[in-house]
């Protein structure tokens, strides 16, 4: 993937979930999300090889955008996630601050703990702010860090061309 559509792409992954736009199947495809990670990883791991190869100017190097706790998460939003039954996440999901009923479409199982959910459609967890403690105070963390991650790379100067 060229690295213009990988850097477009997770700057509408941040736009779209700081937003708060609700998420539709239409938004959200499954397959978009795991070839977004897929993309941000061989991206991520390329660039920081070449700055610790490369240490003068002129550097293909970009520095990493730091997602903190956000990066637990193939989907974090604060308003809401939809699904369609065939759909199949990779990674924990969560909404925060909206209340987990505005994640649709999936089948939840709470965990004896209460503290996140299982759904046959997802190859992790879903974390909502309703759920037991420690999960609000880490979803206001994990919020915080996606806000932080994308004011960070919005205010980056686009010195390479990429959109």
């Amino acid at each position: 993937v060229a690295p213009a559509m990988a850097l477009h792409r997770l700057s509408a992954l941040f736009l779209f979930a700081a937003a708060a736009a609700a998420v539709t199947p239409e938004d959200c495809v499954a397959e978009d999300i795991t070839l977004l990670q897929k993309t941000i990883k061989i991206k991520s791991d390329t660039l920081a090889r070449r700055g610790a190869a490369s240490q003068g100017e002129g550097s293909d190097a970009v520095e990493k955008v730091d997602l903190g706790t956000a990066a637990n998460y193939a989907i974090l939003t604060k308003t809401g996630i939809s699904t369609v039954p065939s759909s199949s996440i990779t990674g924990n999901i969560s909404v925060s601050p909206a209340a987990g009923t505005y994640m649709t479409g999936f089948s939840f199982t709470a965990d004896s703990s209460a503290e996140f959910s299982r759904s046959s459609q997802i190859k992790g967890v879903a974390y909502a702010p309703t759920d037991n403690t420690p999960t609000p105070t880490i979803l206001t963390s994990a919020v915080s860090d996606m806000e932080t991650a994308y004011t960070d790379a919005s205010q980056r100067a686009n010195t390479k061309g990429y959109n």
